[in-house]
């Protein structure tokens, strides 16, 4: 039976976690264990930075609620069945939505509002605030390789054209090169 990609989309949109096998059960724990990430946290009802069985069982039944409703509206014509048309039509409101998504967050980074990012604003992102300490290196190898133009900023361009090379080497359907550089 062919998977639909799009179903395996929506699965990756809400992740379940699981326990961890052993007679103790234990759960999983994110970052410092004290916290989950923000798409989790909404499952912890009772806040004690793990995701038990029971707040899993809900994190499902909220996946399948949004697998229903994306099939819904990805199936234009009612009849049950996603067909190419509305498979590509689906990708395309996909790309502009998450196209959408990282341009607020480029301009969230943007502090000076200027259009670019700057190595002091980069730098201040989380995910390259923590490497700056455990290896300063990478994040300024990360920042070169999304500096395609060697301007010493990143334009929301250039930032857009090496996510969506990133992408494009894990579907398999471009070079995954990078920049260039």
């Amino acid at each position: 039976m062919k998977i639909n990609w799009l179903v395996i989309c929506t699965l990756c949109f809400t992740p379940a976690v699981f326990a961890q096998g052993g007679p103790q059960q234990q759960q999983k724990r994110f970052g410092d264990s004290t916290c989950l990430p923000a798409y989790l946290a909404q499952y912890d009802v009772n806040g004690d930075g793990v995701i038990s069985e029971e707040e899993k069982q809900v994190m499902d039944l909220a996946r399948d609620q949004i697998q229903k409703k994306l099939r819904t509206d990805w199936d234009t014509n009612g009849d049950g069945k996603i067909s190419d048309q509305e498979r590509t039509q689906a990708k395309d409101r996909l790309r502009d939505m998450i196209t959408e998504c990282r341009t607020t967050r480029f301009q969230e980074a943007d502090l000076d509002s200027d259009g670019v990012l700057s190595y002091e604003e980069f730098i201040l992102l989380p995910g390259m605030a923590k490497k700056l300490v455990d290896k300063p290196d990478v994040v300024v190898a990360i920042f070169d390789r999304l500096d395609t133009d060697d301007s010493g900023a990143i334009s929301l361009e250039e930032f857009l054209a090496c996510v969506k090379q990133c992408d494009q080497a894990r579907d398999g359907t471009g070079t995954g090169t990078g920049s260039g550089k």
